[in-house]
């Protein structure tokens, strides 16, 4: 066992302008990750990976926590305006640190220009929570819906077993981490054909849904307001379930190395796409109260399959396929983004050395791609959806809340520096108190063993934290590992550039 020597890790990762507060961070290697991704491709990641299985899952669990039809399309437009509005915080901090890993960076660097041991904890927190709960379970939720749909629309009056479901999902995990694994490229091409599956799936419904409209289907959006819930913990949870299907609205800043121009083309994406993502979502849940009455949707198991029922007559079969396609391209999507914060997480020293590498190669994370895509094929075996999108959500809000906090550290500590779109503090302060709200409210009046096991999750990470981190510690099993896996699959740290 040996204290880690910090020669290769003096580089600050902003140190172009600011040299790193805790003076660690990233070597200058001769490998790095390609800036590939355009305006077009910076929009098609952010749709594909918001426009999955939340949509077709999410309106069931809204219309429960609301209770009315009225009520639970304010809590879908709110929802598409709190993403909207959290992106473009996101936007000025990712413009200010043009950094992969997205809350990793912005707390160290963000809330550490603040208070550099407080923002280094806090970014180690982050990496741990995001490698081993928050990237893996979005995976597993959309790779068991992926499941589930696919296999409804091929079994005709069957049901899939649960067995059935897992399996499968586990097969298409295997399959994604393949594909992220040996290329960028195809994995961008086959996010941008998903998109197009994804938007052709949305507007035949938003379409369906203004032609029963015409045809007068309007009664049960009338009194949309009656039997509305009065418990705030429904009006948070409510919130979960529709911020769940918003989910990706940060993707973006977790791969600005691998964006041309980031200073343009991040917040324009965030721009273009977020908003048309809402108008979208409101028009579906519409579209779905044009066939369905609140008690048939909260009767439905698979609500866009009750509504094709109801509306597409004989088309119905080819709808499960369609939704199984979108939430497949969200899984591909989400699994491609958790590999860039893994790395991210590595090259500032917070998992294992191997973590910062990418194949020589094909330039891929290909470690952070296996980690990732197995962490979550452990959390399909549970296989309960609901479950894990509570669970999520709720480690997830707590650290956007802290890069909501980091942004506005930064409007104080680098109010010199250029940025290309500028948030209002107000706003900032906003997005703070909505966290805080998502996190606090559902624990005080819903309290759930989920909360506390994701909350003891966190927390074991500290246990690592001070010998690895602060003080440096390596052993040297840890490091042969590390050397012969770099080896074994031609893989090298890879570079920073800004």
């Amino acid at each position: 066992m040996t204290k880690r020597t910090r020669s290769h890790r003096d580089v600050s990762l902003v140190s172009v302008t600011h040299p790193d507060p805790l003076g660690s961070v990233a070597p200058n290697d001769e490998v790095t990750l390609k800036r590939h991704l355009g305006l077009f491709s910076g929009v098609c990641l952010i749709v594909g990976v918001i426009i999955g299985s939340g949509i077709f899952v999410s309106p069931k669990g809204v219309l429960r926590e609301t209770q009315s039809i009225g009520l639970c399309l304010i809590i879908w437009a709110a929802s598409g305006l709190i993403s909207t509005l959290a992106a473009l915080c996101y936007a000025e901090i990712g413009t200010l640190i043009p950094r992969n890993g997205a809350e990793v960076a912005y707390m160290k660097e963000g809330i550490g220009s603040v208070h550099r041991r407080t923002g280094d904890v806090l970014a180690y927190l982050c990496v741990w929570s995001n490698t081993f709960i928050i990237k893996p379970s979005t995976i597993a939720v959309l790779a068991l819906i992926f499941s589930q749909y696919f296999l409804s629309g091929i079994m005709n009056n069957c049901q899939p077993t649960d067995e059935m479901v897992k399996l499968l999902a586990i097969l298409t995990l295997l399959i994604l981490i393949n594909v992220n694994s040996l290329s960028v490229s195809i994995a961008n091409h086959l996010n941008i054909v998903f998109v197009i599956c994804k938007v052709l799936t949305i507007l035949t419904i938003v379409i369906a849904g203004f032609v029963r409209i015409g045809q007068g289907y309007t009664q049960n959006l009338k009194d949309g307001f009656a039997g509305t819930t009065n418990r705030p913990a429904g009006v948070a949870l409510a919130f979960y379930r529709g911020l769940f299907a918003y989910g990706g609205w940060h993707v973006l800043n977790s791969v600005t190395e691998e964006l041309r121009n980031p200073k343009r083309n991040l917040w324009l994406s965030v721009t273009l796409a977020l908003p048309t993502v809402t108008l979208l979502y409101v028009f579906i849940n519409i579209s779905y109260f044009t066939a369905m009455t609140k008690s048939e949707l909260l009767a439905s198991n698979a609500v866009a399959v009750t509504w094709a029922e109801a509306v597409l007559g004989p088309a119905v079969r080819a709808l499960p396929i369609l939704i199984s396609i979108s939430a497949l391209g969200s899984a591909n999507g989400c699994l491609f983004e958790a590999a860039r914060c893994c790395m991210v997480g590595a090259q500032y020293g917070y998992l294992p050395e191997i973590f910062a590498c990418i194949h020589v190669q094909r330039l891929t994370p290909l470690p952070g791609v296996i980690l990732q895509g197995c962490v979550a094929i452990a959390f399909c075996i549970p296989s309960n959806v609901y479950a894990l999108i509570d669970f999520f959500s709720f480690v997830c809000w707590i650290f956007y809340g802290l890069a909501f906090t980091a942004t506005l550290c930064c409007k104080f500590t680098k109010r010199d520096a250029r940025r290309t779109i500028n948030v209002p503090i107000p706003f900032i302060i906003i997005m703070i108190l909505v966290s805080i709200y998502l996190v606090v409210v559902p624990v005080v009046s819903s309290p759930s063993i989920g909360f506390l096991i994701a909350g003891l999750i966190i927390l074991f990470g500290l246990i690592f934290y001070y010998p690895f981190v602060y003080r440096q510690i390596e052993l040297r099993f840890i490091n042969e590992i590390n050397s012969f896996l770099q080896e074994f699959f031609k893989l090298q740290r890879a570079q920073i550039h800004i």
